[in-house]
């Protein structure tokens, strides 16, 4: 994390050079295209100055830089013997987390002036129209220093693995590569001792959802305004209402800006705290909540129609849920107060008694604020997205998608890689109740090698049989032969093919 924190400091700093750095320009050359699923990248650079002491390293790493998102790729390094023994010991004895091994590490003796990198690495949409720079470091016993960064193209204006032309029909190269595999391995019988998480492929479950042919949507947020004394309309300036007021923008933009959805209705409801004159707070909420209608109507979307609005004077049962969720001492005793005493017959009375004040106090202090807030929950519709569109939008505006949409984007991907895997774990966060996502997430991650993720996945949907298959896999891997052919045979009236398939591996391995 410190590390990544340092990189996106050097870049924001628009490319400044911390200190000097004698040598120049570095990259002599570059090219940078797409082919199949991968990103690939080849460099010319020049080392010719970079001369380290026996005590220190020069490090250069080429970073990837784009919509929001780093990527760092594997560094070449300039090293002496000493630090390189150093390093090696330290990692060995101390692995730090997320550490990538350097692409080349190269001594006095088998220094070359120039050197030709190349790496690959999965595609994301995100790197389309990407930076590639080249950050330079300094290492010594004592310290990390950021020595500068080297632009070296600003804009990759790759050519989309997701865009098919219009009128053709393209088939990804990741199904194309999936198919001959299968075909490979057809040919050639597995082997029980060269069992890796890539063969699951055939093993698992993949669910297909139905078509969402109206992709209806609801969303809310809770907003805590700061308003001056005696003042409804909404300040964006005034305390805290900046950061307040974004978590509403990020809602909202996408349904207004690029055409992505119609909104339908949205709903706004202020809430006062209980503590004052009632007639004081149905004023106060509906007032707010009023004048923030008015606030939305002239930022984000203007029809009258859309709205709905309405207010609660004394959020009791919010006060309720969180005392249930955060409870306090003598918390017990203020339900009881609340569920048997009614708003008018003196509750706030007793509950500012109670326990000498202490209660009351307590309540003003840590769970009243809490109570003051507006509550919009928005209506809308999203249109279709083709292909290339799902593709951008699975990492910037996912909520967008459906499931269907989702994973055709997946369908670009190889089995097991990390972008595959990703793809089917944004579904399954964003459609949690939705049994085909957890089920599809759990084979994704086992592809990946990670049968703890896929368990949690599978748990959540334990009671429906769609899951035994994968359940079996997870037994099969856990090396439980017994209890994977329970799950298989259990399986046999759901997929009965695969589960065939998967008792028939397993007698042969026997």
């Amino acid at each position: 994390m410190k590390r990544m924190k340092k990189i996106i400091g050097c870049l924001v700093g628009v490319l400044l050079t911390v200190e000097a750095w004698a040598g120049g320009t570095l990259t002599l050359g570059s090219h940078v295209f797409t082919q199949g699923d991968s990103l690939h990248i080849e460099l010319l650079l020049n080392l010719s100055d970079a001369k380290a002491g026996n005590a220190e390293a020069y490090l250069f790493t080429p970073v990837l830089r784009g919509a929001g998102r780093l990527q760092e790729l594997p560094a070449v390094v300039v090293s002496g013997r000493r630090r390189a023994r150093a390093d090696h010991r330290q990692q060995a004895l101390q692995p730090s987390p997320g550490y990538l091994p350097p692409y080349r590490t190269l001594y006095a003796r088998n220094r070359k002036d120039s050197i030709i990198y190349k790496v690959s690495v999965a595609y994301s949409p995100w790197m389309e129209h990407a930076s590639l720079v080249l950050m330079r470091e300094r290492r010594d016993c004592c310290r990390m220093k950021m020595l500068g960064v080297e632009p070296v193209i600003t804009d990759l204006a790759l050519t989309s693995p997701f865009h098919v032309p219009q009128g053709q029909t393209v088939i990804p190269q990741a199904i194309i590569e999936r198919s001959e595999n299968a075909t490979n391995r057809q040919e050639t019988p597995s082997r029980p001792d060269c069992m890796l998480c890539a063969e699951c492929t055939a093993m698992v479950t993949y669910l297909i959802p139905d078509m969402e042919t109206q992709k209806h949507r609801s969303e809310s947020a809770t907003l805590y305004i700061d308003y001056p004394t005696g003042v409804y309309d909404v300040r964006r300036e005034f305390h805290n209402n900046r950061p307040e007021l974004e978590k509403l923008d990020s809602l909202m933009r996408p349904l207004t800006e690029g055409n992505l959805a119609n909104i339908s209705s949205i709903s706004i409801c202020g809430y006062a705290s209980p503590d004052g004159i009632y007639k004081d707070n149905e004023i106060l909420a509906s007032n707010r909540a009023r004048c923030f209608k008015e606030y939305m109507r002239a930022t984000y979307a203007p029809g009258r129609d859309l709205y709905k609005v309405s207010s609660v004077p004394e959020d009791w049962d919010g006060l309720v849920e969180l005392l249930q969720r955060r409870p306090m001492n003598h918390g017990d005793e203020v339900l009881s107060l609340i569920a048997r005493t009614g708003i008018f017959e003196g509750r706030e009375k007793q509950l500012m008694d109670m326990h000498g004040g202490t209660v009351y106090r307590e309540l003003l202090k840590n769970y009243f604020p809490q109570l003051r807030r507006i509550r919009i929950t928005v209506g809308y519709e999203a249109r279709a997205f083709n292909i290339e569109e799902a593709a951008s939008l699975i990492y910037t505006h996912p909520r967008l998608l459906s499931l269907q949409e989702m994973y055709r984007v997946a369908a670009f991907y190889r089995p097991g890689t990390e972008q595959y895997r990703e793809i089917y774990e944004i579904a399954a966060y964003h459609f949690p109740d939705d049994v085909l996502a957890n089920i599809n997430a759990a084979s994704a991650v086992i592809m990946a090698g990670d049968p703890v993720s896929a368990r949690q996945y599978l748990n959540k949907v334990a009671d429906d049989p769609r899951a035994w298959n994968d359940f079996g896999v997870l037994a099969y891997l856990e090396g439980d032969r017994k209890k994977a052919e329970k799950w298989f045979r259990k399986a046999l009236g759901i997929e009965p093919e695969k589960a065939r398939k998967n008792l028939k591996k397993m007698k042969y391995e026997e």
